[in-house]
């Protein structure tokens, strides 16, 4: 069942419930004000009676007592009349006037007549004979007028819950049109058009919906084409390596191994010297092994596995410092580190290369400061804390660098923080869960 659908069957069972309770109430109502009404006129008109026929002198033929009576024929709701012994009609004194548009229903009559009043008066007639005042309610008027305001009543209510009925439609039409539009707008985020925005909405909560739900569509849009950029950022980056492999070993490797094939040749010579050559060989080998030691750490630093994240850590910060004598890089590790698994580790080693690269690259500061640090608070967490003098500026970083060191703290679950300003350098701070190593699990070659 749809919500339309739902709401109008409740607000008709909700109409009906009102107007059998108020019906109710009206016929209960109707009831007491004719009881009320009946008996103040039967009460008033026997008190009249009662008087003037105990002042009348009958017996003398002073007939003023009937003038009197007959006067109350402007009473309504009582009819009284003259009956002898036997309870025979003989005159009719007053007959309530009423106008009778209409009667009742029979179930009406039924459900507020009262009890019947009549009483009776003795009357000692001049012949000596006895005479009786018969005094009766007549509610059928007072009936017909309830009657009447029980009609209005119903209709009034009746049109109040029509009225009610359209005004909850007329909003109920305005929310489920706002409703399908923020349904549509969400298809729209689940096929993943992005671009396209909820209008604003005239229902408050509901376009504060539809703000937060143009906000999601931004965010998945900005997300998306960081994603994308980061991914063309990623096959730039291995076709750069690529052409880096290529060119080492082609100007290096290459080089170097005929180097060695001329020398071997020429040690084939009787007069060639020897020794000289098997110098120049041993230093073209070391050489080699020198730059097949910065390829593997480019790619991969195998002495994380072998010797643990701070041997290596010290190994990348003596690296740079030998290659950039005029930048101080300072180091503080924590040993317990050491207990940290290789899938942690190798990220908390390639956000520091990283910093260290983009110090060297766009910070133009001549210190930097590496702490790598275990916090035991929150369950444990591995931080990284990179400090450096140079220029700064950015409010926020913008490189693929920075982009790529937060995706992969993001990605593991942690937080990461980027603050610079114009000479005050940029600090970067990283915190991941840290996850100790198993026993059992397996090298990261």
């Amino acid at each position: 069942m749809s919500l339309r659908s739902l709401i109008n069957l409740r607000i008709l069972l909700s109409a009906i419930l009102i107007l059998i309770l108020g019906g109710a109430i009206t016929i209960w109502q109707a009831s007491q004000s004719v009881e009320r009404e009946l008996k103040s006129s039967f009460h008033l008109v026997s008190q009249m009676v009662k008087s003037e026929a105990s002042q009348a002198d009958i017996s003398r033929g002073n007939h003023d007592w009937l003038q009197s009576i007959t006067a109350l024929r402007n009473l309504r709701h009582v009819q009284v009349s003259l009956i002898d012994r036997d309870d025979t009609v003989i005159k009719i004194l007053t007959v309530s006037e009423r106008e009778e548009p209409g009667r009742p229903p029979a179930w009406f009559i039924a459900a507020v007549t009262t009890d019947y009043l009549e009483q009776k008066y003795p009357l000692k007639m001049p012949d000596g004979s006895v005479q009786r005042i018969k005094i009766s309610a007549d509610p059928m008027d007072e009936i017909s007028e309830a009657w009447g305001e029980s009609q209005a009543y119903f209709w009034s209510v009746v049109l109040m819950m029509a009225v009610i009925f359209l005004a909850i439609n007329m909003v109920f039409h305005s929310m489920l049109r706002a409703v399908s539009t923020i349904l549509s707008g969400l298809r729209q985020v689940e096929s993943g058009e992005y671009d396209q925005k909820l209008p604003s909405l005239k229902i408050s909560e509901f376009d504060a919906i539809a703000v937060e739900i143009n906000n999601l569509s931004e965010a998945l849009n900005h997300a998306r084409q960081n994603n994308q950029s980061l991914a063309r950022h990623s096959l730039h980056i291995q076709e750069s390596e690529r052409r880096y492999l290529s060119r080492e070993l082609h100007d290096e490797m290459g080089q170097s191994l005929t180097a060695v094939k001329a020398m071997a040749v020429a040690s084939k010579h009787s007069n060639a010297d020897v020794v000289g050559i098997a110098d120049s060989i041993i230093d073209i080998c070391n050489h080699l092994s020198g730059v097949v030691r910065s390829m593997m750490r480019t790619l991969h630093p195998l002495s994380l596995a072998d010797l643990g994240l701070g041997p290596t850590l010290i190994d990348l910060v003596g690296e740079h410092r030998r290659r950039h004598p005029d930048l101080v890089v300072t180091l503080d590790y924590d040993d317990s580190l050491e207990l940290l698994s290789d899938e942690v580790a190798i990220h908390v080693y390639r956000i520091v290369q990283e910093c260290l690269t983009n110090v060297i690259r766009h910070a133009h500061a001549d210190s930097v400061k590496l702490t790598v640090t275990h916090s035991r608070s929150d369950d444990g967490l591995v931080v990284i804390h990179v400090e450096d003098n140079g220029i700064g500026g950015q409010v926020e970083g913008k490189g693929f660098g920075v982009r790529a060191m937060r995706e992969r703290v993001e990605n593991f679950g942690g937080c990461f923080s980027f603050e610079s300003g114009p000479d005050h350098g940029v600090s970067i701070k990283a915190s991941m869960p840290f996850i100790e190593k198993q026993q059992d699990e397996p090298r990261q070659d």
